[in-house]
């Protein structure tokens, strides 16, 4: 992850900080990766003022490269790997209030029927609610989940969305099968369908959604 994108997601990660779930190396690690972008900032800054362009001795050179690429290359890998982490979890989501938390506040609501708070009730998924129904399995799910990430951050800071929101594209079948396919209640239950609905071919929002839709948002 490039120190540009780290920097894109890192409003959203310092925000989002979990208090029922503490974790000291995030919290801390978060606010630790800030200070270290803004002492390269100062250093940087230092650089300019202090040599003016002069980089001839040992330590101008120093100051220069310890400010615009040792400390930038050490928050780009270990705020890549927090900024992974951070973002797959549901609090990250609800930071973005005005197009996310409705939905989260609806996956919490115990009075919903939509099956996003039926799973979250029951615990179907025991964490990253959001992240796990949202992005397909394997390493290339998680690639293409943090690709539209970077894009739906964007979008949400420019203000590039309209209410309400609409998913760019149909919700396939594998991002509810990778999880209830071996179930035996699955199996039990899909005997007619099972097949086109394992070919993506028939659609599983195609009965659930008529009882079950996948947010109540609004009409709650």
């Amino acid at each position: 992850m490039s120190i540009a994108q780290t920097l894109v997601l890192f409003p959203g990660i310092v925000r989002a900080q979990d208090t029922s779930r503490f974790d000291p190396v995030e919290h801390y690690g978060a606010r630790f990766l800030t200070g270290l972008i803004v002492a390269g900032a100062l250093l940087v800054i230092y650089s300019l003022l202090r040599y003016r362009g002069n980089t001839s001795g040992i330590a101008s050179w120093a100051v220069l490269i310890l400010g615009a690429a040792i400390i930038p290359l050490v928050v780009s890998s270990a705020g890549g790997v927090l900024v992974m982490e951070r973002s797959q979890r549901v609090e990250l989501c609800n930071s973005c209030h005005l197009a996310m938390k409705p939905y989260v506040d609806d996956m919490k609501n115990p009075k919903s029927q939509s099956l996003a708070a039926i799973h979250y009730a029951n615990r179907y998924i025991a964490d990253n609610q959001c992240y796990v129904c949202h992005t397909a399995y394997g390493m290339f799910g998680t690639l293409q989940a943090k690709k539209q990430g970077l894009s739906d951050v964007y979008r949400y800071y420019t203000h590039g969305f309209t209410l309400p929101i609409k998913m760019s594209h149909p919700y396939s079948n594998n991002d509810c099968l990778k999880c209830h396919s071996g179930s035996a209640k699955f199996l039990a239950t899909h005997k007619r369908d099972r097949e086109a609905m394992l070919a993506d071919e028939v659609s599983c929002m195609q009965c659930h959604e008529d009882d079950n839709p996948p947010h109540n948002v609004g009409t709650n």
